[in-house]
């Protein structure tokens, strides 16, 4: 199963990124979730956001290994997709990148056919990938566990 192509969540997965868009939406909850998205400094976020267990050297381990990895992440903004193309090639990861704009499954952008793996923090997009031919990984910087899916809270057991 570790031979199949990996995909590898953004946010919730590499960095607390999620967390910290929710913490500001509390703030500033007063405007659409559209507008909310335009007004982020994404890359200010980014700065900000901290490296969850050590999960951007563990792909650099796993790139080095000739693991079959890619990014698969949703983004709200060109400007978010902008801060994370920047934020991950500064930290040396070279693996292929691949968005999914508002309102499209990770499933619309790769059809997972043949077992290919999404680690992934939402139950939500780990169903939709079994139910589309993939495996998924329930990623969970807490070890909390999923009866559904196996459960990581580092990237390490996988790569």
């Amino acid at each position: 199963m570790l031979d199949n192509k990996i995909f590898i969540d953004f946010d919730g997965v590499i960095v607390d990124s999620e967390d910290r868009v929710i913490k500001r939406r509390e703030k500033d909850n007063d405007i659409s979730w559209d507008e909310f998205f335009e007004k982020i400094d994404w890359f200010q976020l980014l700065d900000e956001s901290l490296i969850i267990n050590d999960a951007v050297n563990c792909i650099l381990e796993g790139q080095e290994k000739g693991k079959d990895i890619s990014i698969l992440t949703k983004i709200h903004t060109l400007m978010e997709m902008k801060a994370k193309v920047e934020f991950i090639r500064d930290h040396n990861i070279i693996v292929p990148i691949l968005f999914t704009p508002p309102h499209v499954k990770k499933t619309e952008i790769y059809l997972p056919i043949n077992g290919e793996i999404l680690i992934d923090d939402s139950i939500k997009n780990l169903n939709n990938w079994k139910m589309n031919g993939g495996t998924g990984i329930y990623f969970n910087k807490n070890n909390d566990i999923n009866e559904e899916f196996p459960t990581i809270k580092t990237l390490r057991k996988v790569l």
